[in-house]
């Protein structure tokens, strides 16, 4: 086996890697084995039959606990007439998981994945192979349902990683402050942008101000409206008086026109 193929790298600590060797036409994952057992028949140390004068598209997977495949790299191989794999193989499948980009959520987070159009490494592409990401039984559904039929008996016991998972999500959260940022930019311009506590600080300031001067105004309001009520009382009570006045008026003239002294 070539020193390429694993370089000096070892399997990400807690995790399991696994191997799902496809049918021809990728309907279903015909064969899983230990990635160990997969480097042991690289080395010439048993043979693959069934795949006998063929290119075998197979796929190297990263399992973490629940048995989630947190990264998978779709590789291809070629088998001889006798079963034995290309002697020559030398993907470095550990180096193109960690420096994968990102692939499908396959019920536990989006997964890393390299694959023919997403090499990290251009030249090794040719090496790959493109799954089919139509319909609920594509290549990379299938592997994960293999893998949570275990028949290989692994047992994980981490979920993320520096190598895998963690670096996946830092990389995702700078893509989406990047994105973000584009946006802002787009819509305020290079100096309009403000960063999210400035935005808070700016908004909490107008609602401060919006608030006193609601406050004001309706202070304004009800004392325009108390003067008018006392006016009204002022008003009231004159006329009260005016009245009084003409009532005894009125009985003045009654007494005069009686005689009355």
């Amino acid at each position: 086996m070539s020193a390429e193929m694993t370089s000096d790298q070892n399997a990400p600590e807690g995790l399991e890697e696994a191997i799902g060797v496809y049918e021809p036409d990728n309907n279903a994952v015909a064969m899983e084995m230990r990635f160990c057992d997969f480097e042991a028949l690289v080395d010439g140390g048993g043979t693959l039959e069934q795949f006998a004068a063929s290119v075998a598209r197979a796929a190297y997977a990263v399992v973490g606990t629940g048995l989630a495949v947190q990264g998978i790299v779709f590789f291809q191989f070629k088998v001889d007439e006798e079963g034995r794999i290309d002697p020559a193989f030398n993907i470095p499948l550990r180096y193109l998981m960690d420096n994968a980009g990102g692939g499908p959520d396959l019920g536990m987070g989006p997964i890393r994945l390299a694959c023919r159009s997403q090499c990290p490494v251009p030249w090794h592409s040719k090496n790959l192979w493109e799954p089919s990401n139509e319909g609920e039984e594509n290549p990379a559904q299938q592997l994960q349902k293999a893998i949570w039929r275990n028949r290989l008996g692994l047992k994980p016991t981490s979920f993320v990683t520096n190598t895998v998972a963690e670096n996946f999500v830092l990389e995702d959260a700078r893509s989406e402050q990047r994105q973000l940022e584009a946006r802002l930019t787009d819509a305020f311009g290079t100096e309009g942008k403000v960063n999210l506590e400035s935005m808070i600080r700016q908004n909490s300031d107008q609602l401060t101000k919006v608030s006193t001067k609601y406050r004001s105004d309706l202070e304004q309001q009800q004392q325009m409206y108390l003067e008018q009520i006392r006016g009204c009382r002022d008003e009231i009570q004159k006329l009260k008086t005016d009245l009084r006045n003409e009532q005894q008026r009125s009985r003045r003239l009654q007494e005069l026109l009686r005689g009355e002294p």
